[in-house]
């Protein structure tokens, strides 16, 4: 294992400061001046590599986020299974990022040599096995929320077809007819 970065050998609250300068536009020599001025000393190589590994994890993020945001849009008034949705599509993401990481780099090797490990991979099938379980599980659980609120709005509409039977003196065959109708059932039934 790689020994941690100069960098990440640093306080906390530097890391932090480091992130906000670059993240208000500061170039490297800016933050690296602003760093001597804390009496931090890096190397200029050290804090570039710092800071484009933070520029990967954002866009990975910013990724991540507009992925949930579409299933959110699309999912549109489903809310219970939202989260499901969003959990299953960030772990597939996660996994395509690390099968298509294994040829960037040092973390690329790294990925590359974890997949060697017997252990990993059991670890990264059973990822993948529950990542399909849990798709399978979300569209039983849609398919079952959507049968229900059918169901409900059924009955509703039964009831109101029921009463505005009623009030307009309309006979029981007629209000068979009409839930049959609309309701798809044997007249008989209703």
């Amino acid at each position: 294992m790689a020994r941690p970065s100069s960098i990440d050998r640093l306080p906390q609250e530097i890391r932090e400061e480091i992130g906000r300068l670059r993240d208000h536009g500061k170039t490297l020599d800016e933050i690296l001046a602003h760093l001597r001025q804390l009496s931090v000393e890096v190397s200029r190589s050290a804090l570039g590599r710092h800071v484009r590994g933070m520029e990967v994890v954002g866009e990975r993020l910013r990724r991540s986020r507009s992925v949930s945001e579409a299933l959110v849009r699309q999912l549109g008034d489903a809310p219970e299974s939202t989260t499901a949705r969003l959990n299953i599509e960030m772990l597939h993401s996660f996994l395509f990022d690390v099968l298509s990481s294994t040829e960037e780099g040092e973390e690329g090797a790294a990925v590359a040599e974890m997949l060697k490990n017997p252990k990993a991979l059991a670890l990264f099938a059973e990822a993948t096995e529950r990542l399909t379980k849990a798709s399978r599980h979300n569209v039983e659980f849609i398919a079952a929320a959507e049968k229900r609120a059918e169901e409900r709005a059924k009955k509703a509409a039964a009831g109101a077809v029921q009463a505005e039977a009623k009030q307009r003196g309309l006979n029981a065959d007629t209000v068979a007819a009409i839930k049959a109708r609309i309701f798809g059932v044997d007249a008989r039934a209703a």
